[in-house]
């Protein structure tokens, strides 16, 4: 019995530390990290700037794969049937949670089947009109809107898209009304927008940004607590009329549920040394990008409250998608 007793004391032990070790030797090949939109944009562009230090950190290539597919949920389904090792990882944009919100089934339950790595960033959202639009203000774009209620037509990156609800979140705060275009990408909505076949959108900083300062289209507000750097001059949404009204697309870490806490720990911490380089985040901030940074459980709670507020846009705006 003394003998028995010892022997499951020890196991007991071993099990205890396995995890530790492991974690000390993660990772011991390439990690994965899945982006489930289209090479070229903005989640891309962030992932593997971000991903190329993480994997001169850990020693290991950090391996970008675009996955695509129906508004994303193709790659995150991915990671969230990986092999749970911290090998196989997800990095979305906030569409992970609008897509909560507009989408009747998911194959993924995003708070059971994920834990949260890291904010990584975020870019501005920002109004944005075609030079024929008469406004140059917020006062004068809402007057307009509302004396064409329905006809006033904008661009998405696609139904239930952060764009979509994010018009569509402003128009349930300014009593408007507009005609929804959606796309099958951001870059073909900025396009129509530039050609004059959309008359606005809500889109990314980082998108907008070149041809606002080549004059082919005009910026209205920004929608974020403060001014940008990038366009000092362009007012808040909330300086315009409508304080509270911050949306904004952000981009997160995510890996498979049952990854072990010690290696989420080491994932973290090595996300959060690359962001603190001062050469990286100057790259990001030149594209237009703002670095985040909070902990695992500081981002699950940040993520938790965007999906209440998404929720009640898409349920006020009846939107669904399949």
């Amino acid at each position: 019995m003394v003998m028995v007793t010892r022997f499951l004391a020890g196991f007991v032990l071993v099990l205890s530390v396995l995890p530790q070790v492991q974690a000390q030797a993660f990772p011991q090949r390439p990690i994965q990290v899945v982006v489930p939109v289209a090479a070229g944009g903005g989640t891309d562009v962030m992932a593997r700037a971000v991903g190329q230090k993480v994997g001169e950190i850990l020693g290991q290539p950090v391996v970008v794969e675009n996955k695509l597919g129906a508004g994303g949920n193709i790659g995150t389904e991915l990671v969230a049937k990986a092999k749970p090792d911290g090998y196989t990882l997800l990095v979305s944009p906030s569409t992970i949670a609008t897509n909560v919100a507009v989408y009747r089934k998911l194959p993924y339950d995003l708070l059971k089947d994920f834990q949260t790595v890291a904010l990584i960033g975020q870019t501005d959202v920002v109004l944005v009109v075609h030079s024929s639009v008469k406004a140059t203000n917020l006062r004068e774009f809402v007057e307009l809107a509302r004396s064409r209620p329905g006809r006033m037509n904008y661009g998405s990156a696609g139904l239930g898209s952060s764009q979509h609800l994010s018009a569509e979140y402003f128009n349930q705060l300014a009593g408007t009304s507009s005609n929804h275009i959606p796309y099958k990408g951001q870059s073909q909505a900025m396009t129509d927008l530039v050609g004059g076949q959309l008359e606005y959108m809500f889109s990314p900083l980082q998108n907008a940004l070149p041809f606002i300062k080549q004059g082919q289209i005009r910026a209205i507000a920004v929608a974020a607590k403060q001014r940008h750097r990038d366009l000092p001059q362009l007012p808040t949404l909330g300086e315009s009329g409508y304080p509270g009204a911050e949306v904004s697309n952000w981009f997160a870490v995510y890996a498979p549920a049952a990854t072990p806490p010690a290696v989420v720990k080491k994932l973290h911490g090595a996300y959060a040394k690359a962001l603190a380089q001062p050469e990286l985040r100057a790259k990001l901030e030149g594209m237009g990008f703002d670095i985040l940074q909070a902990t695992p459980e500081q981002a699950t709670d940040f993520m938790r409250a965007e999906l209440v507020r998404w929720a009640r846009v898409a349920a006020y705006a009846g939107i669904k998608a399949e």
